[in-house]
């Protein structure tokens, strides 16, 4: 059984419809890419799959339960074990790089303020940011906050991760650090769906692409496949080949 499982997905803004019959499942430990033209909705579907987008029809289900028939206290289960990594990084501007990684922590879990500390101390270290934790966002690099954004949503051990553009914007070094944490999640064995148009991580740490053109999924492929075949509407559009 898949972890993730989108079936007939259909999402509309104000009578325009973004996603008319939206299709696809990952399997458990896959990293999925999400891939498609600008404005075609890929961030609507990742927020949906955790529920702050409210489905006009089809299922989202994650780990057998279709998350489109919960209200928002029935989707906070669902909230601990898929963790989202936004783009920006949404850090919390008047805490401490600290206090941010602790929010969820407190807020979800019954661990003591010292399992708190040793757990967010051991994830900075992983991630390399040790000397941070006292640091707030507004005196952080822009990569750096994307990193602490992603050590804070990841603090609780979720089962499934959805990164939303998390390279975007970053130097190759920031952007090596998080293709690495991303391969480093993929070997405990963690789910995820990534969105990106940048095309070398994705190649580094997806296993399959789905292609989003017209409200649906037009094409589906194996980083294998696309190696192997230029022919095709994902692989040219992957490739970025002219008259795609």
């Amino acid at each position: 059984m898949a972890v993730i499982d989108v079936k007939g997905f259909k999402k509309a803004y104000d009578g325009r419809l973004i996603h008319k019959d939206v299709t696809f499942s990952v399997e458990k430990g896959e990293c999925l890419g999400l891939v498609g033209g600008s404005g075609v909705g890929k961030s609507v579907i990742l927020r949906s799959l955790i529920g702050l987008e409210q489905a006009d029809g089809g299922q989202i289900i994650i780990e057998g339960q279709d998350i489109t028939k919960l209200n928002e206290q029935e989707l906070v289960p669902i909230r601990t074990k898929v963790a989202y990594v936004f783009q920006n990084g949404a850090l919390f501007d008047s805490l401490s790089v600290y206090d941010n990684l602790a929010y969820p922590l407190r807020e979800h879990t019954e661990l003591s303020e010292q399992e708190i500390g040793e757990r967010i101390r051991e994830q900075l270290n992983e991630f390399g940011l040790g000397h941070a934790e006292k640091l707030r966002p507004g005196q952080l690099s822009g990569g750096m906050q994307k990193r602490v954004g992603l050590a804070r949503s990841i603090i609780i051990r979720p089962r499934i991760v959805l990164y939303d553009e998390p390279t975007a914007g970053l130097d190759p070094y920031n952007t090596l650090k998080i293709r690495e944490m991303v391969l480093r999640l993929k070997q405990k064995g963690v789910t995820s769906v990534f969105v990106t148009h940048d095309m070398p991580t994705a190649f580094a740490v997806c296993d399959r692409f789905c292609l989003l053109m017209d409200g649906v999924v037009k094409a589906t492929g194996t980083v294998k496949d696309l190696t192997a075949h230029s022919d095709g509407l994902l692989p040219r559009f992957v490739n970025g080949l002219e008259g795609f």
